[in-house]
């Protein structure tokens, strides 16, 4: 069973009678935001090592967030329905509601997503435009070739198989529906591109002018060099750090803790400040004023 080292915090979906858990440090009136999405089968709890090292980071809210049927997130109905488009909604309303407030505090939001949850960055990257101004990576590159698949399960494995349904979910503290989902085509319900050598996410990222950072596990079947390649030709200021030796995905050893940290705190804090405190002294609110703001330079980024 999954242990937390942060407590959690519940979210009640407004559309649904079921809440998403997530964890949190940082003040939570924070300017700026790193959201963490979770991978395939993953809990907050795998992001806890990033969020301790957070805690005490000046001007930083850190929240991992758990999908549907995962930790202490409500399953969905009868548990069943897991599927792509239903943690994208969620998310969305999760984003908008906790984090993205009608207040205008938060002046810059990062998302890192793992695996799965970096495929979601990746559309909510695209559905909500320049309010996500940098995307972090967890070893996902912009495409998933087909035989790439099999490698999401790596982790999962005992003496190289998958173990049972009910043992899985009980090992990883997600829902018995939750395991049965995502092994069927019809979990991954979003639009996406296609060719021969399997689904293409980067048209989703072709207006997105953030910064883009990866890091991936040197041993890594679902993100190996070739991932790396392609990110960089498509991001040429895409920073990238691998973990020697590691699979998929990536742990978030001290090293890759001072990875993302380090790179979030290149982010003027006290620009942020200024633009939170002419914010709330704004007496209009909501999102078009945040825009006008923006593009006027008030949060310096």
């Amino acid at each position: 069973m999954t242990t937390f080292q942060f407590p959690a915090r519940h979210y009640a979906l407004p559309a649904a009678q079921r809440h998403l858990a997530y964890s949190e440090v940082g003040d939570a009136n924070s300017t700026h935001v790193l959201l963490c999405l979770p991978g395939l089968l993953e809990t907050r709890a795998s992001f806890d090592p990033l969020l301790q090292a957070a805690q005490g980071v000046r001007g930083l809210r850190v929240i991992s967030l758990e999908h549907a049927g995962r930790g202490d997130s409500s399953p969905l109905p009868g548990d069943q329905g897991y599927a792509m488009s239903v943690y994208l909604a969620d998310t969305l309303a999760f984003l908008k509601q906790v984090v993205l407030r009608e207040d205008g505090v938060v002046m810059r939001l990062d998302v890192l997503g793992t695996s799965m949850g970096g495929i979601l960055a990746m559309y909510l990257a695209h559905e909500l435009g320049p309010r996500v101004d940098g995307l972090f990576f967890n070893d996902i590159g912009l495409s998933l070739h087909w035989m790439s698949i099999y490698g999401l399960y790596d982790g999962m494995k005992v003496q190289g198989r998958l173990p049972e349904p009910e043992m899985l979910a009980a090992k990883l503290n997600v829902t018995l529906g939750a395991v049965q989902a995502v092994q069927s085509p019809a979990h991954f319900d979003l639009p996406y591109r296609k060719d021969w050598k399997g689904m293409k996410f980067g048209h989703l990222l072709s207006h997105f002018d953030g910064p883009v950072r990866l890091i991936h596990g040197g041993a890594s079947g679902v993100c190996p060099s070739s991932q790396v390649r392609e990110m960089q030709q498509e991001f040429a200021q895409c920073e990238v750090l691998e973990v020697a030796g590691a699979g998929h995905p990536a742990p978030f050893t001290p090293a890759v803790c001072q990875f993302v940290l380090q790179a979030l705190s290149q982010v003027p804090v006290d620009a942020a400040f200024t633009a939170a405190k002419q914010a709330q002294e704004d007496t209009e609110r909501g999102f078009w004023p945040w825009i006008k703001r923006r593009y006027q330079g008030a949060t310096g980024t």
